[in-house]
C-alpha cells in the first residue's frame, strides 16, 4: 500500500512558514495535549517497529483524537496559521486510517510525517529543551525509518538535514553544559554521512538508534 505522506523535506515545503524560527514573548508552557501529540507519534513508531499491531492501532486513535481536538484548539489559541493545523489534523488521519490494515513500515513513516511538525509547534512556547532538539529526534527517526524502506534518495536528505540542523543547535548545547554530549553527537552525524549510501542497512539502523539514544541524552543537558 502505497501512502502519500505530505511534504516530507517540512512545512515550509507545504506552503506555511518553518515554525522553528518563530519567536514570541510571554511563551506560554507547552500544553499537555501537544505532549499527547508528540508521544503518541513517536510511540507509534516504536510500536511498528516492534510488529504491535494492536498497539498502533489504540495510540494512532490516540493521536487522531488529540490533533482534532486538544491540541488544534491549542494551536490556534497560540496563533498558528489554520493550515499548519490542518495539514498536522491531515497526517494524523492518515496514520488513524492506516493503523490497522497497511505495512508497519508505512504506518511508521505516517506517523514520523506527523511527528515533523510537532517541533515547530513546540516552538511557539516555553520549554526548557529546544524545539530543536525534538527536530534531531524526528530526523533520526526518518533516517532509520528510510533506511528500512531502502530509500536512499530520502535517507541521505534526512542526514543531510540532521547535520545541519545539529550545526546550528551544538554551540547552544555546549553552552548549557553539554560539553560531554556534543562529540558524541558529532561522531554519531560523522557515522550517519559515512552510511548514508545504506550499503550497510542494519549499520544504518543501528547508528540511526544510537543517534537516539543521544537526543535523549542531550535533552537531559536542558531537562536535569
Amino acid at each position: 500500500m502505497a501512502l502519500v505522506l505530505g511534504c516530507a523535506s517540512g512545512l515550509a515545503a507545504c506552503g506555511g512558514e518553518s515554525q522553528e524560527s518563530v519567536t514570541t514573548t510571554g511563551k506560554k508552557p507547552v500544553p499537555a495535549s501537544l505532549r499527547t501529540a508528540e508521544s503518541a507519534s513517536e510511540d507509534i513508531i516504536d510500536l511498528a517497529l516492534q510488529h504491535d499491531r494492536v498497539g498502533v492501532v489504540a495510540r494512532a486513535k490516540v493521536l487522531k483524537a488529540v490533533a482534532d481536538g486538544p491540541a488544534a484548539s491549542a494551536l490556534r489559541t497560540s496563533g498558528v496559521p489554520a493550515p499548519q493545523i490542518v495539514e498536522f489534523q491531515r497526517r494524523a488521519a492518515v496514520v488513524a486510517r492506516v493503523a490497522a490494515e497497511a505495512p508497519l513500515l508505512d504506518v511508521a513513516l505516517a506517523s514520523n510525517a506527523s511527528f515533523e511538525l510537532v517541533p515547530g509547534f513546540f516552538a511557539r512556547y516555553d520549554d526548557p529543551v529546544p524545539a530543536t532538539v525534538l527536530k534531531l529526534d524526528y530526523l533520526d527517526f526518518a533516517a532509520k525509518l528510510r533506511s528500512l524502506q531502502g530509500d536512499t534518495r530520502a535517507l541521505g536528505a534526512a542526514v543531510s538535514s540532521l547535520e545541519r540542523t545539529w550545526g546550528r543547535l551544538r554551540p547552544d548545547v555546549v553552552a548549557a553544559g553539554g560539553e560531554k554530549v556534543a562529540p558524541l553527537f558529532d561522531a554519531h552525524v560523522d557515522a550517519m554521512r559515512a552510511l548514508v549510501a545504506n550499503r550497510r542497512p542494519a549499520q544504518t539502523q543501528k547508528e540511526a538508534q544510537h543517534g537516539l539514544d543521544l537526543v535523549d541524552e542531550v535533552e537531559s543537558v536542558y531537562s536535569g
